[in-house]
């Protein structure tokens, strides 16, 4: 299990066709491919900020945790998330009138960005899931010492698994057990408490696949958590983590 924070991450400016961000890193890095998990916060400050239609070619989760807009035709604000299987186009995501601020989430730092229509053609197999949902935080929470578990998305066939968790004043409770692909942990609201130092609100905690099951532990003031579980690697395209040899041709801007 690993922790990090949003005042430890590094933040990289960006430009896309349509829109400028700040992007911080907690896993990984945009723009190069190496081992292991990617994970980073997208700040589009503007707004009519607009990412136009795409897909990846890796499953992915992303979360919404500042600001509002759209994603496609539904309106989007925190703690909105979206779910796509790879090669499964989705969009555009646009910036409402404070912004839109969200988190990318995959199992696998990877480059990929096809936008469509121009990359139709690269789709491999059928374009898979699109699932969105939201975890309404800002709930009352559970007495001190207790917690509660909402789950918002759940497939048994792959693992894929989205679940709120509301943790009261204190509260020390286990975490779900590694049954698929890589799990997340974001904190939404509250605090939670790791090795006496506090994890604020967008702190994410990532759980190896097989790794043991952390206990979460809350701040004096409790917590609000989303939980979120990539599905088990399996043979649908873009489900199966790849060697670096086999992304080196990856192209971030296009590969139409």
């Amino acid at each position: 299990m690993q922790i990090v924070n949003y005042e430890q991450t590094e933040s990289m400016a960006t430009r896309g066709e349509g829109y400028t961000s700040t992007v911080h890193h907690y896993y990984g890095r945009v723009k190069s491919i190496h081992e292991g998990p990617q994970a980073f916060l997208v700040e589009m400050p503007d707004e009519g900020s607009t990412i136009h239609p795409h897909f990846h070619d890796v499953d992915q989760f992303q979360v919404v945790v500042g600001g509002g807009g759209r994603m496609g035709p539904d309106a989007i604000a925190p703690v909105a998330f979206h779910y796509a299987d790879a090669y499964t186009p989705y969009g555009p995501i646009i910036g409402g009138k404070e912004g839109l601020d969200f988190f990318t989430i995959r199992a696998q730092c990877v480059t990929g960005f096809f936008p469509m229509p121009a990359a139709r053609s690269k789709i491999v197999g059928k374009p898979g899931r699109n699932l969105y949902g939201q975890f309404e935080t800002g709930k009352p929470l559970p007495a001190a010492g207790q917690s509660t578990r909402e789950t918002l998305v759940t497939d048994a066939s792959d693992g894929i698994k989205v679940m709120g968790m509301r943790l009261g004043p204190n509260a020390s409770v286990a975490g779900e057990p590694s049954l698929a692909g890589n799990q997340y942990y974001l904190v939404c609201t509250g605090a939670l408490i790791e090795h006496g130092k506090e994890a604020p609100p967008r702190s994410l905690i990532n759980v190896a696949p097989g790794e043991a099951t952390p206990t979460l532990q809350a701040g004096p003031q409790g917590a609000e958590v989303l939980f979120l579980q990539l599905p088990k690697p399996s043979d649908r395209p873009g489900s199966r983590l790849r060697t670096m040899a086999e992304m080196a041709g990856v192209s971030y801007t296009s590969k139409a």
